[in-house]
């Protein structure tokens, strides 16, 4: 014959506390905020706007097609 079992106040606190941090863990699975990612933020308006040019227009390479646009002083026979 076995001696009745008494348990402590102390194992029940425990079986308490370890119970409590496994409800609250799984309350707490479906709770992970939205499930989409949110849209992008607009682009900053120096990268959306063409550059202005500072200095002096850029030559065209001979050859180039600028060149067959614009009408030559010299006169080819």
């Amino acid at each position: 014959m076995q001696a009745p079992r008494i348990t402590t106040p102390a194992h029940t606190v425990c079986r308490i506390v370890a119970s409590f941090a496994l409800l609250s863990t799984l309350l707490a699975c479906g709770y992970k905020g939205p499930l989409y990612m949110p849209p992008p933020p607009p682009p900053d308006a120096s990268l959306t706007n063409p550059p202005t040019p500072s200095g002096p227009p850029a030559q065209q390479a001979p050859g180039s097609a600028g060149e067959a646009a614009t009408p030559s002083p010299v006169q080819t026979k």
